[in-house]
């Protein structure tokens, strides 16, 4: 078995190419061959012996070329099952296997009305009918997002399976041990992630500075970069509350800052499985969360695993906080219900999904 990875690009620290990284690790570990292609010649940061192609570029240019590279590769490194993330990549994987025998699979790692991909729903179904078309098959990262997905197209039910993401490794608790970031306050509480809309920082300081109004809090710390950085500086300055939120920018290994937290506070407005509220979870953080239509109300068992709030409703997330100042101890779930509910997020289980999915 050989299994090739195709990704848009690799964006560092993206939640995305980390599931994918872990997934082909414990490939590996299962004794398969394991190869990425990556549209942009962005290199995979991959640990073993995955061996990484380069694709076309961006743009149309970018993936017609893509195209024919890939068809390229499958044929030369004699490639027997795919697996592509995100849509430009689901396109291109979709038009270099025409004809071919080879096993794949599409993902869909975000929920179907994210308006950030400027993708309608009829366009998404057209995408989807092409991808269920001959062989292949397509994997969403929750069950409400398979469910969604299925009344996109009833007809593909079948077809439409739920795999979790491979998120829980050993070189994760290794990861949080080292030690923690210098400079930063001894409580806080964390947001972490890219900074882009999706994410709702901008949500999470307008909830933390009138939480503030009522409460003494833990310092706010965000992790991550990306295109708001500089308007989510300036919105903090605005609210007065620049003194108590610490903007760390892009860390390589955000985990031990993860792991130390009071409270993780996921503010997304859209999701399909969160990767780093699975993190925190497994690491031992108390987590309070948008209740965004896919994701964090699966994972957080309605609420028991984890506080819930109304998703983009900044009173409803300011409240969330004030609720979760409890001790450390109350606030996190019983250790055996938490492993079990996060036990379908580790690596070997995630990789046995996709095998019976690929044995189907």
């Amino acid at each position: 078995m050989h299994i090739l990875f195709i990704l848009k690009d690799f964006k560092s620290g993206g939640g995305v190419e980390r599931v994918q990284q872990r997934l082909s690790e414990q490939f590996l570990k299962d004794g398969r061959r394991v190869s990425f292609f990556v549209m942009n010649g962005e290199t995979p940061d991959t640990e073993g012996n995955q061996r990484h192609h380069s694709g076309g570029g961006n743009g149309i240019a970018g993936l017609l070329r893509s195209i024919v590279l890939l068809r390229r590769v499958i044929r030369d490194e004699q490639v027997t099952h795919l697996i592509s993330a995100k849509e430009q990549a689901n396109l291109c994987t979709w038009f270099a296997t025409l004809g071919s025998a080879c096993q794949v699979i599409y993902s869909r790692h975000i929920a179907l009305d994210c308006k950030e991909q400027k993708t309608n729903p009829s366009s998404l179904r057209l995408l989807y009918a092409l991808y269920l078309c001959g062989s292949g098959k397509v994997v969403t990262v929750s069950t409400a997002l398979r469910q969604s997905l299925v009344r996109l197209l009833p007809w593909g039910r079948k077809r439409i399976s739920f795999c979790p993401n491979a998120v829980i490794t050993e070189q994760l608790f290794q990861a949080s041990r080292a030690p923690l970031l210098a400079g930063l306050p001894e409580a806080y509480w964390l947001g972490l992630g890219r900074l882009t809309q999706q994410k709702g920082f901008d949500l999470l300081l307008d909830a933390y500075a009138l939480a503030l109004q009522q409460r003494t809090l833990p310092d706010l710390v965000i992790a991550g970069d990306g295109p708001m950085r500089d308007a989510l500086k300036a919105q903090a300055q605005r609210l007065g509350i620049a003194r108590r939120v610490h903007f760390t920018g892009y860390l390589s290994n955000p985990y031990p800052l993860l792991r130390n937290a009071r409270l993780f506070i996921l503010s997304s407005t859209h999701e399909g499985m969160p990767t780093v509220l699975i993190e925190a979870l497994a690491l031992g953080t108390p987590v309070l969360a948008s209740d965004c239509e896919t994701g964090p109300r699966e994972l957080l068992d309605n609420g028991q695993l984890g506080l819930l709030v109304k998703v983009n409703d900044v009173p409803a997330l300011a409240e969330g906080m004030l609720q979760s100042l409890t001790s450390r101890d109350d606030a996190m779930p019983h250790e055996h219900t938490l492993t079990e509910a996060l036990r379908p997020y580790t690596s070997q289980h995630a990789a046995q999904a996709y095998y019976q999915v690929w044995n189907q």
